[in-house]
């Protein structure tokens, strides 16, 4: 498959789940190490992390990037008390690695910090579980990197902020809580970014970290960044390094300064007053300088040693505020600096507004012809398509990536208010909308208004920036002032992040993820919810559209002919960078299925995960294999409640005849038993691991083996089986038993 390009490769915590090295770890609590990055292969030397990116490369081997997404933790959403800092879940514990002959002692490191030192803040728990796993220690990064570089992937570094603060929100919350356009608002930013200086990181290359020579507590978002690029260098550098995402609150912090009109920098472009987007700037020199030092310099041909920061969809063009109607381009300060060398956003921008019932206004557009922009009546504005109207149409989503909300109208207001019965009156619960939206009264966009627009892409780049507001002299929202800092086609735009969850209307809200311990926890506009064992709701599962949504943003800017290229060379969408969000170095099927060593895997089914969710590819046994045993027995499963059910199998020689009659010859005089295997539920741990180790020495392809059938079938005591399925692969073995699907063997004899 050649439609995903890039993808981001989480989980972004787990203190070894990233490394090429098996590693054991041991919590105060516990009296002997356990695995940490070995569960798909137990007891091989073989980690998670190396069958993981097999599998990325044989199902989707167009794949040429993968971006290494990595965390620390943020536990407020006050920008003026933020600490960014890394954690561990091991806390005064331990850690043993494999060192090819035997276990040795190690560290968890990070900035200066083990699990020991008396700096650390603590991970938060829920029940006996934490709610995330601890930082990657410095060393799995190095490691990481480098196996990606040596696979021949292109690599981008993605710092990431977690919130462990009160109902788990967004990164993008972290704003200032008091006074806008003031001293104190500009306090509040410099104080999150914090005082950390390039000359207070030392590399050690021999012990692959970073340290750090500031206070230890000193927990701010440059020792966070300035950390990862000290540490880059160590790895032998980074295609694309990131400064961070999606920090759209402290974005629009305004600095006393602050006036809708701006001043004028000392090239005549409009600057405004947003001191962390300033901050940015800085953060940019100072990893560009560290990069340069090491003779890590840039090359925009190529696409190495480059430097940016993905913004969030909604604010990529520029800020809003409430108290001043209108939109400033914040960011092009950033976007035209001569050391950020891409335009990186989080492409989460709706491809359907698609209701329940008959599919709404889209439905009964399909055919009516695309107006020009921008249209005067949205409510009838045509999509141009032909066929049926349908959500899953591929032309229907390409339609509207350049097209529909967000680009020919918005809507005004219409929140999200979570399930509920169907305003539409169906009979099934969905994430009800309201307001504007709820009635598909759609507003449409004036002449002049494009940076209003977020999917205005092309316009953006093709052109430079005024803020656009309302004055008060009857014009409106209209452009006013001088441009701001970015130069039309001078730099390329990526898509840092892209991806739908795997729910039904997915491309409604892409934004929106399931998470029952967040705030943020939501599911697309009008999707449709379904009943689960015990009385509860869960999202209703959609894997197909969002595979299609995938490809449509693939086929659009890669195969259709939509991108294009200035005349000095700039394309307007490096595709190299595009990222899909995401694939797990925890590899399926071991990861959902292992929920009692994951806390997030509950959120894998009506989550963005890729893995797991398309056609199944054969995935590598440990090498070297496991020696099977003689003879192979299918296990025995302790403790669980299994049912069988046996029937014969006859095979026999047909002959048609003319008159329409048959002859039939038996070809044995004894039957094979087919026999069905089925379960009330499959455990954790020990029988899993059981399992899975049976399949690897299997090798599930026609082996046969011994399988003992409950006496009251009056088999015999043991029968030599083969499964049925014999091209079934190590994946579709483990997830039907995920699933609860019955798995069919055949005896070979009795």
């Amino acid at each position: 498959m050649t439609y995903i390009n890039g993808v981001n490769l989480l989980p972004a915590t787990g203190e070894w789940t990233l490394d090429v090295v098996p590693y054991r770890g041991r919590r105060v609590d516990e009296a002997q190490p356990q695995s940490v990055n070995t569960y798909f292969a137990p007891g091989g030397t073989r980690t998670d992390f190396d069958f993981s990116i097999d599998r990325l490369l044989a199902q989707f081997p167009g794949c040429s990037t993968v971006a290494l997404v990595v965390a620390w933790f943020g536990d407020s959403a006050d920008a003026s008390l933020c600490r960014i800092y890394p954690s561990t879940t091991y806390v005064g514990g331990a850690f043993e690695k494999w060192d090819g002959g035997a276990w040795t002692a190690d560290d968890w490191r990070c900035s200066g910090l083990t699990q020991n030192s008396p700096e650390i803040v603590p991970i938060s728990s829920s029940g006996s579980s934490f709610v995330y796993g601890g930082t990657p220690s410095d060393a799995s990064v190095v490691r990481c990197l480098r196996a990606l570089k040596a696979r021949g992937l292109r690599v981008v570094f993605y710092p990431f902020i977690l919130m462990d603060a009160a109902g788990f929100p967004w990164r993008g919350r972290i704003a200032f809580s008091g006074a806008d356009v003031s001293a104190a608002a500009a306090s509040a930013a410099a104080r999150f970014l914090g005082s950390a200086a390039p000359s207070q990181f030392a590399r050690d290359a021999g012990a692959l970290t970073v340290a750090y020579s500031g206070a230890l507590d000193d927990y701010s978002f440059r020792r966070m960044i300035l950390h990862y690029a000290n540490l880059c260098v160590i790895a032998g550098g980074v295609d694309l390094f990131l400064l961070g995402s999606e920090l759209r609150g402290l974005e629009q912090i305004r600095g006393p300064s602050w006036t809708k009109e701006g001043s004028l920098d000392a090239a005549g472009a409009a600057t405004w007053d947003y001191p962390f987007v300033a901050g940015l700037r800085t953060l940019a020199d100072d990893v560009r300088s560290a990069f340069d030092a090491a003779g890590l310099t840039k090359d925009r041909a190529a696409l190495r040693n480059l430097i940016s920061y993905a913004a969030d969809w909604s604010s990529w063009m520029g800020a809003y505020h409430s108290d001043a109607p209108g939109r400033w381009p914040h960011l092009d300060a950033l976007w035209g600096h001569e050391n950020i060398d891409l335009v990186c956003f989080d492409n989460y921008l709706p491809l359907s507004d698609w209701t329940t019932g008959d599919g709404g206004l889209d439905a009964r557009n399909w055919s009516a012809p695309r107006p020009a922009w921008p249209p005067a009546d949205p409510q009838s504005a045509g999509l141009g398509l032909t066929g049926t109207p349908a959500l899953a149409d591929k032309a229907y989503l390409k339609a509207n990536i350049e097209g529909g909300e967000k680009y020919d109208w918005y809507y005004a207001d219409g929140v999200n208010l979570g399930r509920g019965a169907d305003p539409l009156g169906s009979d099934r619960p969905v994430s009800r909308p309201e307001g504007d939206r709820l009635t598909q009264t759609r507003s449409r966009y004036y002449p002049g208004q494009e940076l209003l627009a977020d999917k205005q892409l092309r316009w953006w780049w093709r052109n430079t920036h005024t803020a656009v507001y309302d004055a008060g002299d009857g014009r409106g929202y209209a452009p006013r002032g001088a441009a701001a800092a970015w130069t039309a086609m001078g730099k390329p735009i990526s898509f840092s992040e892209y991806g739908f969850p795997t729910c039904d209307r997915a491309t409604n809200q892409p934004n929106v993820f399931f998470d029952a311990k967040s705030s943020e926890s939501a599911t697309p506009y009008w999707s449709v919810w379904r009943p689960t064992e015990g009385g509860g709701w869960a999202p209703r599962e959609d894997a197909h559209i969002s595979s299609l949504a995938l490809q449509a943003i693939h086929e659009y800017w890669n195969e259709d002919g939509r991108n294009e290229t200035s005349a000095q060379g700039v394309r307007m969408i490096e595709t190299a960078f595009n990222s899909a969000w995401c694939w797990d170095a925890r590899p399926f099927p071991v990861f959902p299925q292992r929920s009692d060593v994951w806390g997030d895997a509950g959120n894998w089914t009506s989550g963005n995960w890729i893995d797991g969710k398309g056609p199944f590819v054969a995935t590598p046994v440990p090498d070297p294999p496991p020696t099977p045993p003689t003879p192979l027995r299918f296990p025995d499963l302790d403790g669980r409640a299994w049912s069988i059910r046996c029937r014969p199998a006859f095979e026999t020689l047909v002959s048609e005849h003319a008159s329409g009659r048959a002859s039939r010859l038996s070809r044995m005089g004894a039957p094979l038993w087919e026999i069905e295997i089925a379960y009330d539920r499959l455990g954790a741990g020990a029988d899993f691991d059981a399992l899975l180790g049976f399949y690897d020495a299997a090798r599930g392809r026609g082996t046969a083996f011994l399988f003992e059938p409950p006496a009251e079938l009056g088999l015999g005591a043991e029968l030599l089986c083969r499964f049925a399925d014999d091209s079934l692969d190590l994946e579709e073995f483990m997830t039907k038993l995920w699933k609860a699907e019955a798995i069919v063997l055949v005896s070979v004899k009795s």
